[in-house]
């Protein structure tokens, strides 16, 4: 008796000891629990690739709002020297309406005094 009364506290000891494994340990992975792994898996890949899309957006945007900026700046350019020729055309031929306008004036001037 005295070898079983020193064997019932180890054995006791054994059972308490095999029912302390966690629930994660004894626990059969299911069909639900392997897709609910792998959806996490791929949300945190997607995350990754939509920060790196998200960044290369952010270089895209900035690079074609600095090229508009130098497209606009070019336009302008272009613009006023396009101004600056078309002013000095309407003045030439502001000069010329002018010159045609005196000349018409100086012809009628004789005609006049031959008629008294």
């Amino acid at each position: 008796m005295t070898f079983t009364s020193r064997l019932l506290p180890v054995a006791l000891l054994a059972v308490a000891l095999a029912g302390c494994h966690k629930d994660e340990d004894r626990r059969i992975d299911g069909p639900a629990e392997r897709a609910g792994r792998e959806l996490d898996e791929a949300a945190k890949k997607a995350a990754v690739h939509l920060e790196k899309a998200n960044e290369e957006l952010k270089v895209a945007a900035d690079k074609t709002g600095r090229e508009l900026d130098e497209f606009a700046g070019k336009a302008g350019e272009n613009l006023d020297k396009a101004a600056v020729a078309v002013g000095r055309k309407l003045e030439r031929a502001g000069e010329k309406i002018q010159a045609n306008a005196e000349a018409a004036r100086q012809d009628q001037e004789p005609a006049k005094h031959e008629k008294k």
